[in-house]
């Protein structure tokens, strides 16, 4: 019998209350991720792979700031709205003011040090990039107190529609300016959107102020904890694309435009390879103020619920993701993407490996993070930051231009996000007495088996048969949890009445 089917009680309101907030956020995401990979594809489509690659660089570089400031923000602000809703407004103000400093020094520093980010990546033209989306974590900083009020708060759906309304405002912005003015316009608007956000969140979601004043003093430690946190997880998202450019200039025979080229090509696979760490972090969403709450008041038992069922989910999520990502990707290139971009489709089942372990490892920390354990997830994130970026300074130089060098990146991340969810599972493990459970992880493993089987004894190549292949996988993996009955009526039932809510 599956763990699901019979849990103790806490358990059974853990996966309840779990699923709620996954469907809720789940969807925002999903719609999040879908207009996101609009995004990028279309750009692919206004621009060359030498201008994608620009993008994609500066683009990153700034998505360590502003992924920064966003999720640990609202970590900050969850943890402690959720602990005492009563003090939430003052919560709020005290946020407001920390991130407004701390939003505009971070801006300020990123527009003075333009020329010299844009030297390190040997790209003069990369400093009025820079100084435009400089204006971005400013007013993402004070947006994430808001998101961080809301979730707080267990507001899950005020919280999607935020991300719903952010996403279709920031792809009608930054696409239209770049038919304007390519990259530059893109990130003119990427700001735009940014400002528009902000300025909405402020007016939903401004809170009354509390009877006390909640000091800056106590939410500072916690804050500066989980950015610090934040910024080696943002690195170790996308330092692969920072590092291989660098070191793709130092193989024989590379100069720096087929570097940008390389660049291109593997961002055009990170957009399908981060879809399963870009879907998990619906989980750490709904997950964090729980644990918060569970952990404040002590409840051992609760806590221990939330992570082992959180992190069953995950794995189930994950491992669908990652294997149907596998099963076919050169047709996937090929649907979506100009003949050009194909060679990062043998690297894709490498890297969404990778990312699948970044997933869960950013949901196994977000938990700790939620009980107050961020030593162990500065740690965690540090190791797995050292280990990817070891690995593509040794493999990367060594390899020749073209998928051989993109299967050497994509190596390198899959083996330090692999080293570092194996250290986080066992520090939940000592710390909490939960985690997947074993035979949801055999269970896993045999559905991810029976996928590959499937889509191995369909013969033949093709857009059309490629997708078909990748659909047989899915239904294959979906169909062996069924059987096994790892995905069981009483999780079945939790969902659908949740749905009809």
């Amino acid at each position: 019998m599956s763990t699901a089917e019979a849990p103790a009680p806490a358990g059974e309101s853990a996966a309840k209350t779990v699923a709620g907030g996954v469907l809720f956020i789940g969807f925002a995401k999903v719609y999040f991720m879908l207009t996101g990979f609009a995004q990028r594809v279309l750009l692919t489509r206004l621009i060359g792979p030498a201008d994608f690659g620009d993008f994609a660089v500066v683009n990153n570089v700034i998505s360590i700031f502003n992924n920064t400031l966003v999720q640990g923000t609202i970590q900050g602000v969850s943890k402690l709205t959720a602990e005492d809703d009563a003090r939430a407004g003052a919560v709020q103000r005290a946020g407001l003011r920390l991130q407004a400093g701390l939003g505009l020094a971070v801006a300020l520093a990123l527009f003075i040090a333009a020329p010299q980010l844009a030297a390190l990546e040997h790209a003069p033209r990369f400093t009025p990039y820079f100084r435009i989306a400089a204006l971005v974590p400013f007013f993402y900083a004070m947006y994430a107190v808001f998101v961080g009020s809301a979730n707080g708060l267990r507001r899950f759906r005020t919280q999607a529609s935020f991300d719903v309304g952010f996403s279709t405002t920031k792809t009608f912005l930054l696409l239209g300016f770049a038919v304007l003015w390519k990259v530059m316009g893109a990130f003119i608007g990427f700001a735009a959107a940014a400002a528009v956000i902000l300025v909405v969140a402020s007016r939903v979601m401004r809170l009354p102020p509390s009877a006390q004043p909640f000091p800056i003093r106590r939410i500072a430690p916690f804050v500066w904890a989980v950015l610090a946190y934040t910024i080696l997880l943002n690195l170790a998202l996308n330092s692969d694309l920072l590092l291989l450019r660098h070191f793709a200039l130092q193989a024989p025979g590379m100069d720096a435009v087929s570097a940008a080229a390389v660049a291109g090509n593997y961002e055009a696979l990170r957009t399908f390879a981060l879809l399963p760490y870009q879907t998990l972090l619906v989980v750490t969403f709904v997950i964090f103020p729980l644990v918060s709450r569970a952990t404040f008041a002590a409840d051992r038992e609760a806590t221990r619920a939330y992570v082992t069922q959180t992190m069953r989910y995950a794995l189930i999520l994950a491992g669908v993701m990652g294997i149907v990502l596998a099963a076919r990707p050169a047709a996937l290139f090929g649907v979506i993407y100009k003949p050009e971009y194909g060679a990062g489709a043998a690297a894709l089942p490498i890297l969404a490996a990778g990312q699948c372990c970044l997933a869960l490892l950013s949901v196994a920390c977000s938990i700790l993070n939620a009980a107050g354990r961020t030593r162990a997830t500065l740690t965690l994130m540090a190791v797995t930051l050292a280990v990817g970026a070891g690995g593509v300074a040794i493999l990367v130089p060594h390899s020749a231009a073209g998928t051989p060098m993109l299967i050497a990146a994509a190596t390198a991340t899959a083996i330090a996000t692999g080293t570092g969810l194996i250290a986080a599972l066992v520090v939940l493990r000592t710390r909490f007495g939960g985690g997947p459970p074993l035979a949801t992880v055999v269970r896993v493993g045999l559905a991810m088996a029976a996928a590959v089987v499937a889509a191995r004894l369909v013969p033949g190549h093709g857009k059309v048969l490629g997708l078909a292949v990748m659909a047989l996988a899915g239904i294959a993996y979906v169909a062996v949890l069924l059987v096994t009955r790892e995905f069981g009526p009483a999780d079945r039932a939790k969902f659908a009445k949740i749905i009809r809510r």
